[in-house]
């Protein structure tokens, strides 16, 4: 699928055929379950492309929507679908690769973190502020998923209405806990009604330090790249960032010892909160934080079934689900 990107879609007339590329100019990139990303090194840019069977389209919606707010998103270049002779389509996606102000490939914020654990408060207030640019950006014609991303083809009227959806769809999880079809039903209707902007605006969808670049140094300046992006409330791009310190509370308490990426996520939270002015909504966070935490059980379950996930990290976030589940149907 990449030899036809390079050789045949036409989006690469500066390349040699790809048996003549060296290996320093095509660089396998981590792209998840579902998807191969590369980094390919032109002799004038340095182009990332993308390989996935959806939400692609839904991508390149979201950062071109952005794109009036903010210059820090990566430039579309190229979208489009590899050719098939099965039913499964491939598409693909090109964009500009992030450059930092001395002209390299962006460092990810986490990789920062690692040796400027001090800066994490800095660093959220960056965040914090290019994420509120990003929030800008309404869609004007709901709320949900959009584009070719899975479920795109429903369009909700209002947030709430996407996210009992959503919860209903996952509502197992929260059942394989052991809380009652009563309190199930008192979330839900709590859900329903949360408070929420009422335009959708286009969000990320998977804010964290990983997906975060830095593009200088001093001051802190950053660009939020690999969106996994839908229509919804700001608190849904929040809800992580506040998660992470919730987790890592709930983890030191269990092992009793103080914890370095406790004090980082807190620091990083205070900063963005520091620098994000819009107002959001206290029950539209619980929401967003429920859901995310519901996400993450299924995924770090699926984990431990494999024997990838800490019995803690589980224990973690099956705990934070009960306190939110007790909150929200009081």
């Amino acid at each position: 699928m990449l030899r036809w990107v390079l050789d045949d879609s036409g989006e690469f007339p500066d390349l040699p055929g790809l048996d003549r590329l060296t290996p320093e100019q095509v660089v396998e990139l981590g792209g998840g379950v579902d998807a191969a990303t590369y980094l390919v090194r032109c002799p004038e840019r340095d182009v990332v492309v993308k390989l996935k069977s959806g939400g692609l389209e839904a991508e390149a919606r979201a950062l071109r929507a952005w794109k009036p707010y903010t210059g820090r998103v990566p430039e579309v270049l190229g979208l489009g679908t590899v050719p098939s002779m099965d039913e499964r389509s491939i598409k693909y996606l090109m964009l500009a690769a992030l450059k930092n102000d001395e002209g390299r490939i962006v460092e990810t914020a986490d990789e920062y973190l690692e040796r400027s654990p001090a800066s994490a408060r800095e660093l959220g207030r960056a965040v914090g502020a290019e994420l509120h640019r990003m929030h800008q950006a309404v869609d004007e014609t709901g709320f949900g998923n959009f584009a070719d991303s899975p479920g795109g083809e429903r369009t909700y009227d209002s947030w709430g209405g996407y996210l009992e959806d959503f919860f209903a769809l996952h509502a197992d999880v929260v059942r394989h806990l052991g809380i009652s079809e009563d309190r199930i039903q008192a979330t839900l209707a709590f859900i329903r009604g949360c408070r929420s902007v009422a335009q959708g605006r286009f969000l990320h969808g998977d804010v964290s330090i990983r997906n975060v670049g830095l593009l200088r140094y001093q001051p802190i300046t950053v660009a939020l790249f690999d969106p996994n992006p839908l229509s919804g409330d700001p608190s849904w791009d929040i809800a992580p960032m506040m998660n992470n310190v919730a987790y890592d509370e709930l983890r030191q308490r269990r092992k009793r010892v103080p914890s370095e990426v406790l004090l980082r996520d807190r620091e990083l939270l205070e900063g963005f909160w520091e620098s994000y002015r819009g107002r959001v909504a206290e029950e539209s966070l619980l929401t967003a934080q429920l859901l995310q935490a519901v996400l993450q059980a299924e995924h770090r379950r699926d984990r431990q079934r494999r024997s990838q996930a800490d019995t803690v990290d589980v224990e973690v976030t099956d705990e934070f689900i009960r306190m939110a589940v007790d909150r929200v149907a009081a």
